[in-house]
């Protein structure tokens, strides 16, 4: 079965990744520690997801589910996986380092793509990611002087998340013939496992401090920034090519960097601005056709 809808595939990847650069502003106004966030997040979008399929009457492929079953719970472990690095990785160092390290996923996924997806890697599509890097490193502040302090173990957790984001893209890419949202509901499902599990392992678990106006805005986050947002990420992530779905990642920093100026507020550097330049002009160049 495939996926059909008014709007192009890539164009729905790159809401999606708006709407992930959204989750910075979300996450400001939920007093919660960051990985019982993360399991709330999961669980909630799980079963946003689970609820829409049954009010909307969409029929569930229990047999292609069964046969696909081993590739949703691989990609479902590599979604808690990722989560759990890349918010153990702020333990350990600062957000620019542990961010930037975490988008050098985009990176891998160029580097696998001739390799798995046998797509063609012009030299075009390098110099636009060597490019977008460049903006990356400068928009992190890295650059800037805002890395002084780096621990390898915190490195090592960004990148590890990195390598793991890297994986979900190349293994949602292969599940083909179901509906994006019961695929999404059962990843969520088992990184939800996976992050209960870490969360009873760190002693981490606990609500104490949680106001109303947490919990709407963690509704929100839980329901559309991951159950729906998910949901359509995942549904044209597989009509997609990897060098463009890549390249599309850098929207979500970009995105979220946007906010910390123009709503936020937050100061903004002269490099930061150039590589806010450098980001959008290397995605839009590397689709030039």
């Amino acid at each position: 079965m495939k996926y059909h809808t008014m709007v192009s595939p890539t164009k729905q990847l790159l809401l999606s990744m708006v709407v992930f650069g959204t989750i910075g502003l979300v996450r400001r106004n939920i007093a919660l520690a960051s990985v019982p966030l993360a399991l709330l997040r999961a669980t909630l979008g799980c079963l946003s997801l689970v609820v829409l399929l049954i009010l909307l009457r969409r029929p569930v492929h229990k047999d292609m589910l069964r046969k696909r079953m081993p590739r949703l719970l691989l990609c479902g472990l590599l979604l808690g996986l990722d989560w759990t690095c890349f918010f153990e990785a702020f333990n350990h160092t600062t957000v620019a380092i542990a961010t930037l390290c975490y988008y050098m996923a985009p990176v891998f996924m160029l580097a696998a793509a001739p390799f798995v997806f046998h797509e063609h890697l012009s030299r075009w599509k390098i110099g636009c990611a060597v490019v977008t890097v460049f903006g990356m490193l400068l928009v992190s502040g890295v650059l800037g002087g805002g890395a002084q302090h780096v621990d390898p173990l915190g490195l090592t957790f960004a990148l590890l998340g990195a390598v793991f984001y890297a994986g979900i893209i190349i293994v949602a890419k292969t599940i083909q013939g179901l509906d994006p949202f019961e695929e999404t509901a059962v990843q969520l499902g088992v990184a939800a496992l996976i992050l209960c599990g870490y969360c009873f392992w760190t002693g981490t678990l606990t609500f104490s401090g949680v106001d109303a106006l947490s919990w709407g805005f963690l509704v929100l986050l839980g329901v559309f920034h991951t159950g729906i947002a998910y949901a359509v990420y995942f549904g044209a992530l597989r009509e997609v090519p990897a060098q463009t779905t890549a390249l599309l990642s850098y929207v979500d920093p970009l995105v979220a960097v946007l906010l910390s100026i123009f709503v936020l507020q937050e100061p903004v550097s002269l490099l930061q601005a150039a590589g806010i330049i450098l980001v959008l002009g290397g995605m839009i160049a590397s689709e030039r056709k």
